[in-house]
């Protein structure tokens, strides 16, 4: 095998890396094998601002790029995006081909480049991060004839990205089912890869918190269909009450609505009563967290909410606390009886729900164990993972090498590429 490592480059779009937890890890999992990874993303704030980069041995390749506002920006954001990923690329191309192009959606696009590699006898990996037609309907909406025309341009590309894939990496049962009923993929080639942290680290790093019983957590994404609107909203009820006058809502993370959430909480007088903290690595965030009574997911019930597995989620319970979230299939199936859910399915309901959970430190107590016995019992943790998806890719590696060989390539064909 002329002793060349096997080589991916994984694309990714909507977040940089490594704030895209999911692409990181599975990177460092990759690399840990033996693999030749290079990630090719959008730049970020602070050191992921470099055009360049090299972080545990996983070579990072970023581009600019101007995030979207509105439905017309998705086409300001997407065409240069895929224009500079094609162009980092070709430039990693440059070195020899690449056994594996591994594209982590939103947009179904990426099956484009898979093709390529595919057609050079490598492989294509559909990593779904989102349902492309759920979501259109839940940012804007399932009727009228916009929606006609979304629904049928998000179903054409999704359909291309599964059919393009060799391996489809779901992140729950739900996704999996879509891939395999509606996308007509195999069974044995969809992957359930669950978005989980390394839960032993996450519990060292919070252990010997003081758990405030007026403190609240949020850490994820901000965008428009994350729910933080509804959540502010929330928050300026539970402050109003006379004994919530010290109550704190810590919110970790960022994205393209943040700015309109900082206006919104000015607006709302929340002042004191809200952090910002902007991104931050676990090892900054857990702790801040897991001095909270409770972690909040305020998604909103849609069809796209409905059927996907919120990160945040999974990391309060690795942390060992609770959730308040509002009715999903997803979210109950994963958190169980670690959930408090919020009805009804506004901001009056989610207030009342984390009302209570603030009142009551030992529902609180009790919610954090049945998230610590929720972790163990469905085994989320990273580690199980990344074994799963290390297996899934040595099995095509197998392929690859049987088409290049078979094709005429050579076994080092199948290694230099």
């Amino acid at each position: 095998m002329s002793g060349r490592r096997p080589s991916v480059v994984i694309l990714v779009e909507n977040l940089p890396v490594p704030l895209d937890r999911r692409a990181w890890q599975e990177a460092l999992a990759l690399h840990a094998a033996g693999w030749d990874v290079t990630v090719i993303s959008p730049r970020g704030s602070g050191e992921m601002g470099r055009l360049r980069d090299q972080i545990d041995g996983i070579e990072i390749l970023r581009y600019p790029q101007r995030a979207a506002r509105g439905l017309a920006g998705y086409l300001v954001e997407y065409l240069p995006s895929m224009i500079f990923t094609a162009a980092w690329l070709l430039h990693r191309r440059m070195r020899g081909r690449v056994d594996v192009i591994h594209g982590c959606n939103p947009p179904d696009l990426f099956w484009l480049f898979g093709r390529i590699a595919v057609s050079e006898g490598g492989q294509y990996v559909f990593d779904q991060h989102d349902v492309g037609p759920e979501l259109a309907t839940t940012k804007w909406g399932g009727r009228g004839p916009r929606a006609r025309v979304l629904a049928v341009i998000t179903r054409w590309l999704e359909r291309r990205s599964y059919g393009t894939a060799d391996l489809v990496l779901a992140p729950n049962d739900s996704y999996r089912d879509i891939a395999v009923t509606r996308g007509g993929v195999s069974p044995d080639d969809v992957l359930v890869i669950r978005n989980a942290p390394d839960v032993a680290r996450y519990r060292e790093l919070a252990d010997g918190a003081l758990v405030d019983p007026h403190r609240v957590g949020y850490v994820g994404v901000m965008g428009s269909q994350d729910g933080l609107d509804l959540l502010l909203d929330a928050w300026a009820i539970v402050t109003r009450e006379a004994d919530m006058t010290d109550a704190v809502l810590e919110l970790v993370g960022d994205g393209e609505a943040r700015s309109a959430l900082e206006r919104q909480a000015g607006r709302l007088g929340l002042g004191e009563h809200v952090r910002f903290h902007g991104y931050r690595r676990a090892a900054e965030f857990v702790p801040v967290l897991a001095a909270c009574a409770v972690g909040v997911s305020p998604d909103p019930p849609t069809p796209f909410n409905d059927v996907s597995t919120m990160v945040k989620v999974v990391d309060y319970l690795a942390m060992g606390r609770g959730v308040i979230a509002f009715d999903l299939r997803e979210t109950r199936t994963v958190a169980g009886k670690a959930a408090v859910i919020a009805t009804p399915a506004t901001a009056e309901g989610l207030a009342s729900a984390m009302l209570r959970v603030m009142r009551d430190p030992e529902l609180g107590r009790r919610l954090g164990e049945a998230g610590s016995a929720r972790v163990k019992s469905i085994r989320l943790d990273w580690s199980r993972s990344a074994s799963d998806l290390v297996g899934g890719y040595a099995r095509i590696l197998d392929r690859v090498r049987a088409r290049r060989t078979g094709s005429g390539g050579g076994v080092d064909a199948g290694v230099d590429v």
